[in-house]
């Protein structure tokens, strides 16, 4: 019950006066708000407990323990005089002085502890501790803690004290729990408050970290079929020119794959989101700007706690350079091949070259050596007929030594573009027509014409050098028996040039590749081998003119090698001249002069019209 002061006024008994002093929120402290300025500091709440209930109970000294462990120990947290040094001191329940208090929640008082019994190790084991009276803290019916007290020496503890003691405890165990209780709940919501502030600054460093890597990170939403991105790092509008919130729109990345990666990636992201396996790939997105991007797309999907499906993380690495660097690469890789195979086709064609300038070369010049041996040492012994027959055969080696050698120097001229056409107004059907007669005369062979009246600007010496080449190949790749012709005839503007043969024709393979230098088609005899040049210098010759060189196939069989020549307008201020009466060129009047060879097989009635120069499979490319 409240006492009262000396004046009679309530409220001022020793027990109000603890009440006032152990006030906690929510009990008698009339002003609670003082109590958000920080936690109750307990241990100076459990000093004044002590301190008071020593003076109010007529102690000598005191201590208080208090549970610890979840309630497996009382450890002494507070002691005045000689119990200062028990702090830490501990009793389970149910031992010693303290632990039976805490275990029957009623006081006790012990005149004399050194003697009694049940004394423990609990911090009451000084040798001067006789009279102790100890009650339980009790805060809203549970033990909470244990009230301890010491007599002054030859006193003891009577029922008044105990009565006194033990409603102190209750007062003092409100106080102390609720203190306790404060404590804790500041200590939490410091804890939290620590912890939201490491989780923001954790967030802070890892988006800065993420915004400032050369990368695009993103997190989606899971669902089947593509969700609302969660969060896409700023980066993606400097790589692609779209801002966060545009990529982020469910499905929008898919409109930026390009068109050729967009069914394989499409295809992926279903089995991957059917699968939940991890999302590996590489390809190419296109820009607001339209520039391409190869990019590497790596994503993990994010399980909840109960191991569900969550969100996507992901991040895309731009890998244009890497990409560009292997293609790159790959081309320069494509290069030294194709310079591998050339130069190898180099070093076969060097020894074809070898192998066929060395014999066309030793058999005319071991003739000359020859000839001019045997006219050294038997010039006053040879009959003059000998004599003129060496000579004859003598020129022929000379001629077809010079011969080789020109063909060799005009292909090392034009190969290197040194050569430049020398273009006149020629009648070339004269010009054929005389070239024709002399391959008749020089090979026993009649050869059949078909030369329409054409006055062209052309280089004659490079026509002539064309004609001869078509001849002499005629000649080496078909028998005496074989048919050949020549024809001369208007095509548009262009001069076209064809030698026909009824031979065995040439195969689509080789068409391309007879005109390319120290190339021989099939069956070449052996006794005349050849280099290998003849067409090659064909083809060039036609190009420096601006024209091309092509064979194809002969209507009625074999082959017909054709040469299309254009003809310029006449420079200005040159006339143009008509063309060359007939009678001139020892030719019969017409269009068509056509002469077949004694014995041979008639061509075709009426010549086709001359055909347009393929493109590939046949036609010269150089």
């Amino acid at each position: 019950m409240p006492g009262k002061d000396a004046a009679g006024a309530p409220g001022r008994s020793p027990l109000d006066q603890a009440a006032r002093r152990w006030a906690m929120p929510g009990v008698v402290d009339p002003h609670p708000g003082r109590w958000l300025e920080g936690p109750p500091d307990v241990d100076e709440l459990l000093r004044q407990v002590v301190e008071g209930s020593v003076g109010l109970a007529g102690a000598a000294d005191g201590l208080i323990w208090l549970p610890e462990e979840e309630g497996k120990r009382l450890v002494v947290r507070c002691g005045t005089g000689r119990f200062a040094a028990s702090l830490g001191q501990a009793t389970r329940f149910g031992e010693g002085l303290a632990g039976g208090i805490w275990e029957r929640a009623a006081p006790l008082a012990v005149d004399d502890y050194q003697a009694w019994p049940d004394r423990a190790s609990e911090g009451l084991g000084h040798g001067e501790v006789r009279a102790v009276l100890a009650a339980p803290l009790v805060s809203a019916g549970a033990v909470v803690g244990v009230l301890g007290l010491a007599a002054e020496p030859g006193h003891r503890f009577g029922e008044a004290e105990v009565e006194l003691v033990r409603v102190l405890g209750e007062l003092a165990g409100a106080a102390v729990d609720h203190a306790q209780r404060e404590h804790a709940a500041h200590r939490r919501l410091l804890e939290q408050a620590t912890t939201e502030a490491w989780l923001r600054a954790n967030e802070l460093r890892y988006r800065t970290l993420i915004e400032q890597i050369d990368a695009v990170t993103y997190s989606e939403a899971f669902a089947v079929g593509g969700a609302q991105m969660m969060y896409v790092s700023p980066q993606v509008t400097e790589k692609l020119g779209y801002t966060p919130e545009e990529v982020g729109q469910p499905g929008f990345w898919k409109g930026l794959v390009h068109p050729d990666d967009r069914e394989r990636v499409l295809a992926e992201d279903e089995q991957v989101e059917l699968t939940g396996v991890p999302w590996r790939m590489e390809y190419r997105v296109v820009g607001r700007d339209g520039q391409v991007l190869w990019i590497r797309d790596h994503a993990v999907l994010v399980r909840d706690g109960r191991g569900r499906p969550a969100f996507w993380q992901g991040l895309w690495i731009d890998v244009t350079d890497q990409k560009l660097a292997e293609q790159a690469m790959r081309e320069a890789l494509e290069l030294e091949r194709e310079a591998t195979s050339r130069l190898r086709a180099l070093d076969e064609l060097k020894n074809t070259f070898l192998d066929a300038v060395s014999h066309e070369l030793r058999t005319p010049l071991a003739s000359v050596i020859g000839i001019a041996l045997t006219l050294q040492r038997a010039r006053t012994s040879l009959a003059p007929a000998d004599a003129d027959d060496l000579i004859d055969r003598l020129v022929y080696s000379a001629a077809k030594l010079d011969q080789l050698l020109s063909d060799l120097l005009d292909l090392d001229r034009l190969s290197r573009g040194i050569v430049a056409p020398k273009l006149r107004r020629t009648d070339v059907a004269a010009l054929v027509s005389r070239l024709a007669a002399e391959w008749e005369a020089q090979h026993g062979r009649r050869l059949g014409m078909q030369l329409d009246p054409v006055v062209a600007w052309v280089d004659p010496a490079k026509v002539e050098r064309i004609v001869e080449n078509l001849l002499s190949n005629a000649a080496r790749h078909t028998s005496q028996a074989t048919p050949v012709w020549v024809r001369v005839a208007r095509h548009g503007g262009d001069v076209l040039v064809a030698v026909d043969d009824a031979g065995g024709g040439v195969p689509g393979e080789l068409r391309t590749a007879l005109f390319e230098p120290f190339r021989q088609g099939p069956n070449v005899p052996g006794y005349a081998p050849g280099v290998g040049i003849g067409l090659s210098l064909v083809a060039r010759f036609a190009e420096l003119h601006g024209g091309r060189a092509w064979v194809e196939d002969r209507p009625g069989g074999g082959s017909s090698f054709r040469v299309r020549l254009p003809d310029p307008p006449a420079p200005a201020g040159e006339p143009e001249a008509p063309p060359e009466p007939p009678e001139r060129r020892g030719l019969r009047a017409g269009i068509t002069v056509l002469e077949t060879p004694a014995g041979q097989m008639e061509p075709e009635a009426a010549a086709p019209e001359p055909t347009e120069p393929p493109d590939e499979d046949g036609g010269n490319t150089r």
